[in-house]
């Protein structure tokens, strides 16, 4: 699917994941639950819990998965509206 936005709400169920392409400067904030991402090219993974963010700092895909049920907000970079590519696989 791909889509214009300039912010993007979000609920996952546990266990569900949504897969971001060329999301850049992206801004995720957790607002309820809890949230695992994983990026291309980093060793590392991270927990984002509520009223936890991330910033997504490289290119390639990012991996959402809910550990627990979680509402996020996607947040552009800075730029206005802009164009988001979400896979249903990585």
């Amino acid at each position: 699917m791909n889509l214009m936005t300039d912010d993007l709400q979000a609920t996952l169920r546990n266990g569900q994941t949504l897969c971001l392409h060329d999301a850049l400067g992206m801004e995720i904030r957790v607002r309820e639950g809890s949230l695992w991402l994983t990026q291309e090219r980093d060793a590392k993974d991270y927990v984002i819990t509520a009223g936890g963010s991330f910033r997504i700092d490289r290119q390639g895909a990012v991996v959402l998965t809910a550990c627990k049920g979680v509402r996020l907000d996607l947040l552009p970079r800075r730029a206005p509206a802009r164009f988001l590519q979400l896979a249903a696989s990585c």
